[in-house]
């Protein structure tokens, strides 16, 4: 791993609003008292309290910990489709705002610069329709407790690739 970005939660809802919401297309509707989730399906605009709802959700899905990645995972890259565009991008009276809105809570390694950040963010933005890649660790399974087995031939390939920095072909199949 080249460098590290982490955002707290504040920061995060913070952004989303800066954004004026972020458009996303919930499959199937849910519920969570936990995390305060209440969605319908289909296409909406989520602000900040709803995002926040949406990528901490668990307790709504069969494979909690699978599922709420995979949200997560689906909500980062339209959170970049959305901020990196030209219409935020070149506009200052938007890109100051949702840069300003994280800030407080954001840290970054020590040797991260502004330039990598950008680098990072871009790169969020292609997993989508890019050449990038967002998966969950491949498992077999389910062990006592309900706890995930890793699919360890699997893991054992993508640790590889990612060490040689080649590219990810290795699945994961949930």
């Amino acid at each position: 791993i080249d460098h590290y970005a982490e955002i707290g939660f504040a920061g995060f809802a913070n952004i989303v609003d800066a954004l004026g919401g972020v458009d996303l297309n919930i499959e199937k509707g849910f519920k969570d008292k936990n995390s305060g989730a209440d969605f319908q399906a289909g296409e909406q605009t989520l602000n900040g309290e709803q995002a926040l709802a949406f990528v901490r959700t668990r307790y709504a899905f069969a494979q909690s910990d699978l599922a709420r990645t995979k949200n997560q995972q689906k909500f980062l890259s339209a959170l970049a489709n959305q901020a990196a565009t030209p219409g935020t991008i070149l506009n200052p009276f938007k890109l100051y705002p949702t840069l300003g809105a994280g800030l407080d809570t954001l840290i970054v390694d020590k040797d991260m610069s502004l330039y990598d950040l950008g680098k990072m963010f871009f790169a969020m933005k292609g997993i989508n329709g890019g050449d990038g890649k967002s998966m969950n660790m491949p498992i077999s399974g389910t062990a006592p407790q309900g706890s995930l087995k890793w699919d360890m031939p699997k893991v054992k390939q993508l640790v590889q690739q990612i060490q040689n920095d080649e590219k990810v072909t290795v699945t994961s199949d949930r």
